[in-house]
């Protein structure tokens, strides 16, 4: 059974650490993911877009893996992104994440080509992924997100991939920032966990059934994103999406992913948080420093609407981290 809640559920899209050889950073991940745990995160996804995932060779992927699950977090707290430009890379990723007992696994089209691209062809890709990574108990997220795809999972795809892999297609996460369609996702495939990487759109989606979120800004503002995810509707979730608005105006003087790790640096008092995989590359130190310094401010000018939050003391079906 899945350990993550039902609904309200606060997921981070984690970050990778990266050692000087540019490859995945185990232990840092490792006491990362325990520090987002302790700050009211449910879960984790690994090597999404957020954490770089495709950068990284299959065999880095798993063991990363490998390293978390030894290391006494359970695996169903795990969701792996099994994206990757190489077809069999996928199934190799699949097939590990999948007997490891994750929580699921999440899966985006390949985002190399664009052109021709239909219904039918996504279909096939789903298709082919779940009928060759032979795994009757695979749970696969489809990954919507059409700014890095090129692809939006039309609902009568979804239908049609739900049709046939009953219990197989176990989701949806949804980044395509795009509310009306989030909500009808919600609304036509009840059965389905949908998640939403848009986290301004919590409150509102909440009363519909919105499983929760799977969201980048988890790993600099956990505590915040806990009391947003756990709002109940637009009323009581209006005073957060005005502080997220003026967050998103610190965050934005740079791409996301080099301001998050720059924020993880200075949260963790490690400057190995720093590296990107190249092409990617931090502002200049005089630059970030400022937007780092502009961001802790916004945390204070928030602390007290965070502390005053109203936190329910259960959130669906979770149970406490146990971490050996």
């Amino acid at each position: 059974m899945p350990l993550l809640p039902s609904s309200g559920c606060l997921a981070a899209a984690i970050a990778t650490p990266i050692n000087a050889n540019l490859r995945p950073d185990s232990q840092r991940m490792i006491d990362f993911a325990r520090h987002l745990f302790s700050q009211g995160v449910d879960g984790i996804t690994i090597f999404g877009t957020t954490g770089e995932g495709p950068e990284f060779s299959v065999n880095d992927r798993m063991g990363m893996l490998d390293a978390l699950i030894l290391a006494g977090i359970e695996p169903q707290r795990i969701m792996v992104s099994i994206g990757a430009l190489a077809f069999e890379d996928s199934l190799t990723l699949l097939r590990h994440a999948t007997g490891h007992g994750v929580y699921g696994c999440l899966l985006m089209t390949p985002c190399m080509y664009r052109g021709g691209i239909t219904d039918d062809g996504v279909f096939e890709f789903y298709r082919q992924i779940i009928e060759r990574g032979g795994r009757d108990d695979l749970r696969l997220f489809v990954y919507n997100f059409p700014d890095i795809s090129g692809v939006t999972i039309s609902l009568p795809l979804l239908r049609r991939l739900n049709e046939k892999f009953p219990g197989i297609i176990a989701g949806l996460k949804d980044s395509g920032g795009d509310p009306d369609l989030t909500r009808q996702y919600i609304l036509s495939f009840a059965e389905m966990s949908i998640f939403t990487g848009n986290e301004l759109d919590l409150p509102e989606l909440n009363p519909l059934g919105l499983t929760g979120t799977v969201c980048g800004l988890a790993n600099i503002m956990p505590g915040f994103m806990r009391a947003l995810t756990d709002t109940r509707n637009s009323y009581e979730g209006r005073p957060f999406v005005e502080a997220l608005r003026a967050a998103d105006a610190v965050l934005s003087r740079y791409p996301f992913i080099p301001s998050a790790k720059a924020i993880i640096a200075e949260t963790m008092n490690d400057p190995n948080w720093l590296r990107l995989m190249p092409p990617m590359a931090q502002p200049p130190a005089p630059q970030r420093a400022q937007m780092v310094d502009a961001y802790r401010k916004w945390e204070q000018s928030v602390a007290t609407l965070v502390k005053d939050a109203t936190v329910a003391p259960a959130r669906g079906n979770v149970t406490p981290i146990r971490i050996a």
